[in-house]
């Protein structure tokens, strides 16, 4: 997730939000899976499809603005270049901000997400050695 969050920031999260709904499309989620919390991007849910093509996201016909993205390298194909795949009900696909790198939906071993799995919404940053408390998490 970085550039949205940093090494050693530390973050407020809702374990509750959830409770009464479901993740949206771009919500910053923490994700319990295989033992570990992860921070993600909701990037699609049940009953969307998604794909990349050169990089690209699209999601429903439409390509994502995401500004909030980072590139810093050479990524391998498959995570530039996927799908389409059709999102099933009770489903996300998650990705990391720092799409390079990041281990998500787009690779076998992490795959879609169940939203039984979602912790908490991550609302904002409270301590950060590069000075950006209070930063919202959007």
């Amino acid at each position: 997730m970085e550039r949205t969050i940093l090494k050693g920031d530390r973050i407020v999260v809702d374990f509750r939000q959830y409770r009464d709904s479901k993740p949206k499309s771009h919500d910053v989620v923490v994700i319990r899976k295989d033992g570990l919390f992860f921070v993600k991007r909701v990037i699609a849910v049940g009953g969307d499809t998604i794909e990349g093509k050169d990089g690209a996201i699209i999601v429903n016909g439409n390509r994502l603005e995401e500004a909030y993205i980072q590139h810093l390298g050479n990524p391998p194909v498959q995570l530039n270049e996927f799908g389409p795949v059709n999102i099933p009900p009770g489903k996300l696909f998650v990705m990391g901000d720092n799409r390079d790198v990041s281990l998500d939906s787009r690779m076998p071993e992490f795959g879609l997400v169940s939203e039984e799995s979602v912790a908490g919404r991550a609302l904002y940053i409270v301590g950060s050695t590069s000075h950006r408390d209070g930063t919202d998490l959007r």
